[in-house]
This record gives structure tokens, sequence and C-alpha cells, in this order.
């Protein structure tokens, strides 16, 4: 069947409907594993698809009336299988394509004049509705284990509390340039700012009291901290005992829309165990879906880092620490007010936006070993072992620029590094952070990283993309695995450095001055711990070195976000990075 294609009157005047749905970043971070984390990025993209779905049907819209995002099959199988569930997938490639979780929670849309506020409700409808169908589908299988029918009003309650919808209209001749006016505002900037506006001016609904003094709460949900949980202690108890790898850690328990998270995907082969929503819904099998969304837990990526020497954990590869890495375009906006007729162009770049994040980023994440949690045009979420973490963030920038040169695109990091077994929950929130870190502090096109050790003690550290920071880095890494440069190299650098005080100076000149006996130190350090080196690797290092400091000083004078105390951090974030077990 073909896609649907329909008339649009294009001499007459449009509404330009933006319409968006939350919340999504905390709702993404509520999670305690890789699975959480996916099963909460689909969940969204999933709901939007059905958004997305409704405005198209019940506005006889065609493809290109969708501006934002790009809903071609080849850009976006999921909404496609939504429009039509009895075309056959392509190929297997169609339905990973259709499994990654990639469609913004905004989309941007021209219909028919004077039907944007009906269409808008629709998408309303359309998304309370599915997810209250996703939920009685859960709920049907949790009465199978036990949960008592007067908890479902409770149940019932925290869906239709769960869901933030809000949406903005204005009308425009045939003739209006969307993104441009005389006096310099576009209308696409003026729905947005009321969009904005409809998102500040808060609903306020009384929650229900207790529906029963048997049903007062006992526990908050263990991932949200403010839902209610569904069920009594003895439902829970049954639920780990019965359910495996789904309900394992003593005394977590969940509300409503988490058990959703946790349920409706799992298609492991078996059609009652869980479920099973997801397959039936998108008309493939439960092999397919669960080949496709099956991901590594965390421990299992913490075994792909990369190590020298042996470990005393059989099974593992002795460092236990995992990457969180959160990727985002740069000043998006801006790239599509610079080039050409605006809405083509912005059809253009959801185009470029879905191939880089459909066609191209989960392959990279893998092929360092990771699990793609989300990838929304220029928004990438992922997982991976530690020691990798930082060259994939380098191959996603190197995609999202190829795939976007005609507009100049380029992008910005946040990478949070932490122990197999800390909050993960924390290391998604931390990522977020740094990314706004690599943006803020240095300016954009550039790499954030924290890195969290057992014992509390937290590095950061972050440079541009062009750096030199980042050839020094990966020399260092070099050297050390092939035993010609002590695993001590960095503390001994450290100690040395600290009566310096380094992250103190703030002023160029000072720290100009101080740069030379800065590398006097590095090379004096090189020559104790460097026993392995060549006279060649000695000046090779050291070149670097001088390279990164000159940069260091240069960005200080520029006020660019450089700070002298990144020199050291470098180093104590390599070892870091790369050390062989625990915090050794």
């Amino acid at each position: 069947m073909q896609e649907q294609q329909h008339s649009s009157p294009s001499k007459e005047k449009r509404d330009l409907l933006v319409f968006q749905l939350g919340p999504v970043q905390d709702f993404i971070a509520q999670a305690r594993s890789t699975r959480d984390l996916w099963s909460g990025s689909f969940m969204l993209s999933w709901l939007m698809a059905h958004a997305l779905n409704a405005v198209v049907r019940e506005g006889q819209l065609r493809n290109e009336d969708v501006i934002m995002p790009s809903i071609n099959r080849d850009d976006n199988p999921l909404v496609f299988f939504l429009r039509d569930r009895n075309a056959p997938p392509k190929d297997e490639a169609e339905v990973q394509r259709a499994l990654i979780p990639n469609l913004p929670n905004r989309f941007t849309v021209l219909v028919p004049a004077g039907r944007g506020p009906e269409l808008a409700k629709n998408a309303v409808w359309a998304v309370q509705t599915e997810l209250q169908r996703m939920g009685n589908a859960v709920w049907q299988w949790l009465e199978g284990q036990g949960a008592k029918p007067e908890w479902k009003a409770q149940w019932d309650e925290q869906l239709r509390a769960f869901l933030q919808t809000s949406w903005a209209v204005r009308t425009i001749s045939p003739d209006t340039d969307i993104w441009h006016s005389p006096d310099g505002q576009g209308v696409s900037d003026l729905v947005n700012r009321m969009l904005a506006a409809r998102r500040n001016t808060r609903d306020f609904t009384q929650w229900p009291a207790a529906f029963d003094d048997a049903l007062k709460p006992w526990s908050k949900d263990s991932l949200s901290g403010k839902e209610e949980v569904i069920g009594d202690k003895e439902f829970w108890e049954r639920l780990r005992k019965q359910c495996g790898g789904i309900f394992t850690t003593e005394a977590h328990a969940y509300g409503a829309v988490n058990l959703i998270k946790r349920l409706w995907v799992h298609a492991k082969g078996e059609t009652q165990r869980y479920a099973n929503y997801l397959p039936e819904k998108l008309n493939v099998s439960n092999h397919e879906v669960w080949t496709e969304i099956s991901v590594s837990s965390i421990p299992e990526i913490a075994e792909k880092n990369d190590v020298t020497g042996t470990s005393d954990r059989p099974g593992h590869s002795g460092n236990p620490y995992v990457a969180i890495l959160m990727f985002d375009g740069d000043r998006m906006g801006e790239k599509l007010d610079r080039f050409g007729e605006k809405r083509e162009a912005t059809r253009k770049v959801s185009q470029v936006l879905s191939a880089f994040a459909l066609k191209r980023v989960k392959a990279i994440v893998e092929s360092h070993d990771g699990t793609l949690v989300y990838a929304g045009g220029d928004d990438v979420l992922a997982i991976l072992p530690s020691t990798k973490a930082i060259a994939c963030a380098q191959d996603i920038r190197k995609a999202f620029r190829e795939e976007g040169a005609a507009f100049e695109f380029d992008g910005s990091c946040g990478i949070a590094i932490g122990h197999e077994k800390a909050p993960l929950q924390m290391l998604v929130r931390e990522a977020r952070r740094m990314e706004g870190v690599a943006k803020s502090r240095y300016g954009r096109s550039a790499l954030a990283i924290a890195l969290y050790k057992r014992s509390g003690e937290i590095i950061e550290w972050g440079c541009k993309w062009d750096s030199e920071a980042l050839p020094l880095m990966r020399r260092v890494t070099e050297l050390s695995r092939d035993g010609r440069l002590s695993g001590r190299f960095p503390y001994a650098l450290s100690g040395l450095l600290q009566p310096y005080e380094l992250e103190r100076l703030t002023d160029a000149a000072s720290f100009e001055g101080m740069s030379e006996i800065v590398l006097g130190e590095f090379r004096h350090v090189v020559s104790q711990q460097g026993l392995g080196l060549t006279p060649q690797d000695r000046e090779e290092l050291q070149g670097k070195a001088r390279a990164y400091l000159e940069e260091l000083v240069r960005g200080l004078s520029q006020d660019s976000g450089a700070r002298p105390g990144d020199f050291i951090n470098l180093f104590l974030a390599e070892t870091f990075i790369n050390r062989l077990r625990g915090e050794e």
C-alpha cells in the first residue's frame, strides 16, 4: 500500500500548529537498567507517533504538511506502520529503525485554516487513549498476579495525571513566510512563544483523597519518588518471586506509569508471561521485537571495557565502570535561519536528522560495544563501556557533521562515568548536566565529562572537539597500555602541581608565566614514570603537553571557559577511565 497522500490547498489560509508532550527528561531518567532507559524513551516516541498520526489522519494531510519531523516512510517507519497496520516491513533493518526511540516530543504541522484547535485536541485524545490502552493491557496482566480491583481507581488516576500536553495555533496567509516577517520575527517564533507561555500556565486539579483507609499509601514509587506504589507489600513480595529478573530489588516498588515501563514490551517468546502489548500493536512478531530491543545489562556493558593485565573478577574485564553519553546539536534554530527558503530548508533538515538518527547512530554506538537508548534528531542518549565513550562521542559528532554538512551542523556532548552499581538516574542526570557544561563553559562544539569515584570524589574535565587535549589524552592511553608510561604518572604529576593551585588561577598573564614551570614539572615526572619511553616518545609527549598548555592560556585570555586546572584533570580523568580495576 502506498503512503497516504491527500490534496492540500495551496492558495488558502492555513493554521500553523505546534504540539508538545511531556514530561521527557525526568521520566526517561527514572531507570534502574538499560531496559528501563530504552522503554521510557520508546514509550514517549510511541505516544508522539499516535498524536502525530491522529493529526495527519483527521486533517487529511500530505507528508509535506508535516514540517517537523519528517514522516516519509524512510525517515520515520514507526509513524508509517501506525498509519498502515497491514503493511509488512521491507526488511529487518526497517523493523530495527522503527524500534529506535527517535521521535522528538514536539511536532510542527500546517493544517487547514480553522482546524488547528480541533486537530490539536485530537492529538491530545490520541495520546491519552493510547496510554490508557497500554495501561489496561498491563493491568490485566497484573490482575493475573493478584492485583486487587480496588487498586484500579488509583491506577487510572496516576495515568490521568502523568501526561502534560500543550499546543499553540496561528492562522497564516498562503504567501506568509513562516520563518521571517518584516519586523524580524517569524510566525514560527511567535507560535513557539505562545506554546512556551501555555506551558508556563500550569493546570492544577485536586488530587483525590485516599480511595479507602485501607489503601493509604505505604510507600512512594522507587524511581519517581512521587506517585504512590500500586498494591500492598504482599503483592510486591509475590511479584518478586514470580517475575524473575523483572522485579528483583528488595524494597523497590512502583506506581502505575513505571509499572507500564517495566512490563509493556517484554516479548522474549513468552506470549502469556508478560503484557506483550507492543508486538501486537506494531504488527511484528515477538521474536522480531525481542531481537531488536534486547539490550545488554549494565554489568555486561562494563565487561566490554578495554583493559591491560588480568582481573581478579572471573568473567569480568576488571573495570566495572560505565558511561552515560548525551549528545545534542548546537544552535539548531539558528542554522535554519541562515539557509534558503525556510519551510523547504526545515523539511530538508528534518530528513537529514532522521537519516543521522535512524541510519547511523545505532551502528556507531554498537561498534563501541554500547547500547543506544534514544536517537531523536540531533539528540542522542547511549550507555557505553567507560573506556570507549570518548571515541564513540567523537564518531557521533563526525557523523552528525557529515550528514548536516550543508547546514554546518555541529554538536556538544556530556558524559557521566560511574560504577556499574551507581544509581543510573544519577548518571543520566549528570550526563545531561555535563552536556550543558560543554555548551556553556566550553562554548559549544565541545565535550565535558564528570567522573564519579565510589569514594565520593568527582573529577570534571572538558575541552573543544578540536582541542590539543584529546590527542594528548589518546597518546597517554596508548603509552600506558603498552607499559611504557607508569600508571602512577598522573598521581605523581598531580602531587607536584598541587602546590601551584592551578584551579585558582583566573589571570591569563599569571598562568602564562607559570606554564613553563608546569611544563618543567611535567618533563620531570615523565622522566621518572616513563622509563619505557624512547627519546622520541618523550619529545612527542612534551610537545603535545606544551600545545595544550598554550591553548589553555589562550582560552583564559579570551574568557572562553578554559580552566588551568583542566591540565592536570586531563591526566586524572584518563587514568580513571582506563584503570584496570576498582579505585586502584
